[in-house]
């Protein structure tokens, strides 16, 4: 059995693009639990009427925006209460499966890996470059206190985002430069790599550790896979990349359906990134505390 956990906002046509393609084109035995974090336009409705009559769908609802790492929580505890899945496949409502045989893939991958947390391949389809695994690096404590200070001041100065988005209006443009162009597709398995927070699998060896929760719940939006990186090494639970799983990413489309403008989009994740830096932080502290 694998459980596929998506967690829905405001964007309900991505999200039933998402699910149908889970019931559409992917064999085996499976639930999929649609956790409807407060969407504030009602569409928990829409998809509690779109699914009611769907065996292997449940939809729930949290009565408040939990943001993404206790959102995607709620959704995993529901799936080991009520289900006792071997995998847990954690997922962005933005995205696409069209392989038949992923469920197999990843009975095949725990077989011969043996691992707490897998990544697949995640294509984006926006900016057209392989999402895993990550080539960035994740900061130490002397970055984040460097990154906390920064977004500190980003956040005091909110003015400032605005008249830049703004400018960049007036100029014609829309979006930061981003060229992933020159990010190569990884074709061999890479064992304990920084993986793409969209899409995550959970082994029966990750669940029977932690039956709650599989993100750590401090954070409201980002960072959550620096954060489960840095938590598996340091448990010693093999994460890896592998590259016979493969997913469709639209990206972003649940922030873009809550800020029309950009400027407002950028405040919200300068505001996020602040509260996540001085999570992480106090994460590592409290972990030398406790070696001490």
């Amino acid at each position: 059995m694998v459980c596929f956990v998506i967690l829905h906002y405001m964007a309900v046509d991505e999200t039933k693009l998402c699910v149908n393609s889970i019931l559409n084109n992917v064999n085996g035995e499976k639930k999929i639990i649609v956790v409807d974090n407060a969407s504030p336009n009602k569409t928990f409705n829409d998809l509690q009427k779109e699914y009611k009559d769907t065996s292997d769908v449940v939809v729930i609802e949290s009565k408040e925006n939990l943001g993404f790492a206790k959102g995607n929580n709620l959704g995993y505890k529901y799936a080991v209460e009520y289900f006792n899945p071997e995998f847990i496949v954690v997922m962005n409502n933005d995205m696409e499966i069209k392989q038949q045989d992923f469920i197999e893939e990843i009975d095949k991958s725990f077989s011969e890996y043996n691992y707490y947390i897998m990544g697949p391949d995640i294509y984006s389809t926006k900016k057209k470059y392989h999402q895993n695994p990550q080539t960035r690096k994740v900061p130490n404590k002397e970055e984040l206190k460097k990154l906390y200070r920064k977004f500190w001041i980003k956040d005091k100065l909110r003015f400032v985002i605005a008249l830049k988005w703004k400018l960049n209006e007036l100029r014609g443009k829309t979006e930061e430069d981003d060229d992933r162009s020159n990010v190569e597709y990884v074709e061999e398995v890479r064992v304990n790599p920084l993986l793409h927070g969209s899409c995550y699998v959970f082994s029966k060896l990750f669940i029977e550790k932690y039956k709650d929760k599989c993100f750590y719940d401090k954070t409201f939006m980002y960072m959550e896979a620096e954060i489960l990186y840095y938590q598996a090494l340091r448990n010693n639970e093999k994460m890896i990349y592998y590259p016979n799983l493969k997913i469709e990413h639209h990206e972003d489309v649940s922030t873009d359906a809550t800020f029309k403008k950009q400027y407002k989009k950028s405040i919200f994740s300068v505001k996020c990134l602040l509260q996540s830096y001085k999570a992480f932080l106090e994460l590592i502290e409290l972990n030398e505390h406790n070696e001490k």
